[in-house]
Formats: C-alpha cells, structure tokens, sequence
C-alpha cells in the first residue's frame, strides 16, 4: 500500500504558506490602518455655514469631533495669536474658524477654552484685535490666560522637560487650530510651530537664543509639540500667507481647510501643496531626522481633495523657499549643504520711512543685539542670530528682511 504521507506533507507546507500569506496581508493592513490621515478640504470663504461644513468633512475620517471630545471634558483651542492683528491681515487663526470649533466642542458636550501666548504677551488685547474676545463673549467660551509654567516631560527624549504654561494641567485635551504662513526661521510656519505659543513669558526669547540655527530650534518645536499631544490640529489655509511671513507676508486665498491627528503629515501635506521641498520646512527635516510617523509623504494617508486638486503653483514662498540655488542646495540629504542653504537666510534691516523709534524690536530682541539710543535701531549683523523676533514684533512693518550682510 502507498505510503500518503507525501500528500500531507505537501498539504501541510501548503498551509504554511497560506497561513503566511494571510499574516503578510493582515501585516499590511494594519500598516495601512496606522498610517497618519489628512483630509484636505474646500473652504472658499470665510461664511459660518461654508466653514462648518468644510470642517465636518475633515474631520469625518477621524470619527468627527465627538469621537475625540467626551462629554464633560475642557478643551483648550489654541489659535496662531502672534500678534494683535486685524483677521484680514491673515497673521492669526480666523475668528470663523474658532467660533465653529468652540461650538462644535459644546456640541459633544465639552467645555471649550480659548488660550495662546502672543508675541506681544497681552493675551487680552491680541484676543481682542484678532475677533476672538466676540467669540469667547457670543459662545460661553473662556479664555485660558496664561500666567505661571511647570515642566512637562517630553515622550521618549529621557529626561527633557519643556515648561509649558501651568494652566494647561486646567484641561483635559488640546485642539491645535494654526494657520497656514510662511516663516524666514523655519521655512513654514503650521501645526507643529503652533504650540510654541504654549510656552509662558519670556521662555520663548531663551529659547531662540540657545537654538540659533533653523534645524536646531525646529528639534526644539518638535520636542515641544510631542510634550503638548494636542489630540487634534487644524489648518487654516482659507486665506493663508505667502511672501515674508509670518506677519509682514501677503494674504492669499488658498481656499482649503486641513485637519489631522498627526500635526507632521499635517504639515508635509501643507508643504507639498504649497511647493516647499522637505529640507526648507525644517520642522519637516527635524522631523524626518527624528523618524516621525507623517515626515515622509509617502506614509500618510490623504482624504478628501487630493493633491492635485490642491496644489498651488505659484505660492510666494518667502526668503528661503525660492530660487534655483536654494532648492538645489535643499535637495542634498548631507548636513552639509542644509547648513549653506541656513547660512542664505536674509538679515533684518530697518526702513527709516516707517520706524516710529517706538523700540519694540530691542526689547524682544534675544541677544539684544539692537540699538536705539540714536532713535533709529542699528543692528549688530555679526551678532545677529537671525531669529527674526525683531521683524515679527514690529507693528509699523519698519523691519524688512535683506540677504546683503553689509552695511
């Protein structure tokens, strides 16, 4: 009689590989399923319907916001207040967008605070300008003044502490709502280098001083976002700001709304569409260093409008995002040319015709590397870390920024 363990054997390797083949496709499953999403959506104007509606559908892939909001829960939305701004003037989050979220919030039964540390550091006033007071007045909501810190650790770094503002122990998660601008620091100014605002007082002038260069500070921004964990981040894009951000660009109509759960893919998708290279965002190459899920676009998952739909062509990308030369020199992967590509970075200067000798730009000076006994500033360019602190506080727009060291 024939011996049929040939058969079972041949049945049982049969098996093995099956049961391989379904672990691979269960393994790429769940690998699809982690990926970070991004939704990108249509938003033309800024109309109280049009703007709930654009934001209902960018958050329907996460569950919508009564997924991530439990009844009962504080909810701190933490706009762009970089300064007392005007909302036409594109510098901070619009007053439309916070007023749908706040609802929103107290729709699935949260209690909603608004709270940032603006630039100038009168939280008062910059709500006011910036719309936001009328909200925190016709909503309910509150606003989270900022007036003392405490540490926080960041995850996985060791023993890094970053002082955050204390009042945050006050809430129970963290929606980040930024907007989209360009930035001479770091390229790009969105979701990540929102949360800077979270720090208190005059940490974030040290800050800028002890992490001069562009990649450095932005290991910093990313430190400072893991430390935060907003549960949700927003992305303003309906009028953005191009040209020489982030307060002195040019407001330009993007017409779209961005939402993730992963503020990196948020931003490497709001680079993409806007023609940055990786290396000149350096949030995006801190984070590439840093191995962040949502730093390479590849990984990230894109709902609703696709790319092609939202790319804008012809965005004003400032100082650092234009030009043959530089995007050359960002295409190198060696530390090397990024630190040439940093060393281009324009020097602030002063336009007699609009200073007012009010000195703010020395005060908010890091290095204080400003003079203004004579009336009007005088920099120290050799001193000068590039930060432009000074630029970003100026209320008259008298700071221009020049690639020309000399005098």
């Amino acid at each position: 009689m024939r011996s049929a363990s040939p058969f079972y054997g041949k049945l049982f390797l049969l098996g093995v590989w099956l049961f391989i083949l379904k672990q691979k496709a269960k393994m790429i499953y769940l690998a699809e399923q982690q990926k970070p999403i991004v939704a990108v959506e249509r938003c033309m104007r800024y109309e109280m319907n049009e703007v709930r509606e654009a934001l209902r559908k960018t958050l329907q892939p996460f569950g919508g916001l009564k997924a991530l909001v439990a009844p009962g829960q504080k909810v701190l939305i933490k706009p762009n207040l970089l300064a007392a701004a005007a909302p036409a003037e594109a510098v901070t989050t619009h007053p439309v967008v916070i007023r749908i979220l706040v609802e929103m919030v107290q729709e699935a039964g949260g209690e909603a605070f608004i709270g940032d540390n603006p630039g100038n550091d009168d939280q008062a006033e910059t709500l006011k300008k910036a719309g936001l007071q009328d909200i925190i007045d016709q909503t309910g909501a509150k606003a989270l003044i900022f007036t003392d810190s405490k540490e926080h650790a960041v995850p996985g770094s060791g023993e890094r502490l970053i002082p955050l503002a204390r009042e945050l122990d006050q809430v129970d998660l963290i929606i980040n709502a930024a907007k989209l601008k360009t930035h001479a620091l770091t390229g790009l100014t969105g979701a990540v280098k929102n949360n800077y605002g979270l720090l208190f007082g005059n940490i974030k002038k040290r800050y800028h001083m002890e992490h001069p260069l562009p990649l450095n500070f932005s290991r910093l921004l990313i430190d400072i976002y893991l430390a935060v964990k907003p549960a949700l981040s927003i992305l303003d894009a309906i009028v953005a700001m191009e040209g020489t951000g982030p307060r002195r660009g040019k407001p330009r109509q993007l017409g779209l709304l961005l939402a993730s759960t992963n503020a990196v893919a948020l931003d490497s998708v709001a680079a993409e569409i806007t023609g940055f290279l990786p290396a000149q965002v350096t949030t995006i190459a801190a984070a590439r260093q840093l191995k962040l899920a949502g730093a390479f676009l590849e990984e990230i998952e894109i709902r609703g409008l696709k790319l092609e739909e939202s790319r804008v062509k012809d965005f004003d990308r400032g100082p650092g995002g234009h030009g043959q030369i530089s995007r050359m020199i960002a295409s190198f992967p060696l530390a090397y040319f990024r630190n040439l590509l940093y060393a281009r970075r324009p020097y602030p200067r002063v336009d007699p015709e609009l200073c007012i000798e009010c000195g703010i730009c020395a005060e908010n000076c890091p290095l204080r590397v400003i003079d203004c006994s004579s009336g009007i500033p005088e920099f120290d360019l050799y001193e000068c870390i590039r930060c432009y602190c000074c630029q970003e506080h100026c209320a008259e727009g008298a700071i221009k920024l020049d690639h020309n060291q000399s005098s």
